[in-house]
């Protein structure tokens, strides 16, 4: 069975200046965007950068987790499923107090624990027992002065929970890339627009003999998905294009207008009786997929934090390569992916996705893949792949 194991990590100011980044100020472009999502206003646009903004902040988070002056305390791996009736019953008060976010700076840290005290009043002491030592933690970290972000770890009954660490030169490595930290979408206020029109720019330079590659890093995972399945099924003649990250890592060329659409008819006859197999991505901010997905594709081991894009890339495509092709000779395969982010782990999954369909095209349909993206509290169906 899979677990969320839970870490809070508390840290003074002087330990969210790495080298040119400030946490400090990702976390208020974050709290901004949260402040824009309750208004509704291009809530899909802002829940992508929001995302994005969370992925990066929880990336500093594993390495303050290892430096001397942080503060690391485990609250367990039964945590989150704890808090899902709380959730349920007393959902604008949970809200109201940020319980499930992954980050709190600590100009806000005091009037988070002024609500989580009044969440605790509200709800009664019995379904807030598990939240006493975060409540206990936040009281330590507002004395200090501290920032607190929360990590999570998905673990199997195959593995023990154990200290979060690092190689020793995880920070050196880390230090290395040239990250580029402004998050956005290009010039197009419409994701789904910028990056078409970023892929066809590409297309273009490349059949003209001018180098150019396409950049996924600060798009929302659920954009990324749906432009490469239109681009992949559409008209045209078939080209690989190069891919690039913002670290400044590449990635192996992605294979374009390289499928054509099957037979609607073909399709339900296919798979008429084949059972919908509900599959995860990896489990980092959403617990509440562990009951419901039958296996992860990616372990937190695999799919490592602190590694350059186009290796976590690789690194996904190769193992979801060797995934399908097993696949193969146990039958039809009519999978829920249940996406939750992480842009080069998303490029290499469908990138392998997109080989091993251009390799069963010439048979009938055996593999159906429909993607269900998390778009703040709910998840929509993506385009299927098939």
């Amino acid at each position: 069975m899979i677990k969320t194991n839970v870490w809070l990590i508390a840290f003074p100011d002087e330990e969210c200046r790495i080298e040119r980044v400030d946490l400090k100020i990702l976390m208020q472009r974050a709290l901004r965007i949260e402040v824009r999502m309750e208004k509704g206003v291009n809530l899909e646009q802002e829940q992508g950068r929001y995302h994005t903004l969370c992925d990066r902040i929880e990336y500093y988070g594993h390495l303050i987790a290892i430096s001397d002056n942080a503060v690391v305390h485990n609250l367990g791996a039964n945590y989150l499923a704890s808090l899902i009736p709380l959730q349920k019953s007393f959902p604008e008060a949970v809200k109201k107090s940020r319980l499930m976010a992954s980050f709190s700076p600590s100009e806000l840290l005091g009037r988070q624990l002024e609500q989580l005290l009044d969440l605790v009043s509200t709800a009664g002491h019995y379904l807030c027992r598990e939240l006493m030592p975060k409540i206990q933690f936040y009281q330590q970290a507002v004395k200090n002065g501290w920032n607190i972000i929360e990590l999570q770890e998905v673990i199997s009954d195959y593995e023990s929970v154990s200290e979060i660490n690092a190689p020793d030169n995880l920070r050196d490595e880390f230090l290395s890339l040239h990250v580029r930290d402004d998050i956005t979408t290009g010039a197009d206020a419409n994701p789904y627009v910028g990056l078409r029109n970023q892929i066809r720019a590409v297309v273009g330079s490349i059949t003209r003999g001018e180098p150019a590659a396409v950049n996924f890093s600060d798009l929302g995972h659920h954009v990324i998905a749906e432009i490469l399945n239109e681009m992949v099924y559409s008209k045209g003649t078939k080209i690989s294009v190069p891919i690039t990250y913002a670290d400044g890592s590449q990635a192996s060329p992605f294979p374009l207008f390289c499928l054509r659409p099957r037979q609607i008819e073909s399709v339900r006859f296919a798979f008429k009786d084949e059972p919908l197999i509900k599959v995860g991505m990896m489990s980092q901010r959403h617990p509440e997929l562990d009951p419901t997905v039958k296996i992860y594709i990616f372990r937190n081991q695999e799919i490592s934090i602190g590694k350059p894009a186009g290796e976590i890339d690789e690194t996904a495509y190769r193992k979801a390569k060797e995934l399908f092709a097993k696949s193969r000779s146990e039958g039809k395969y009519r999978i829920a992916f249940y996406q939750t982010g992480f842009q080069p782990a998303i490029v290499g999954f469908y990138r392998a996705l997109t080989e091993e369909l251009i390799q069963r095209s010439y048979s009938l349909p055996s593999l159906q893949v429909t993607p269900y993206y998390f778009l703040g509290e709910n998840y929509k169906e993506g385009k299927t792949w098939v």
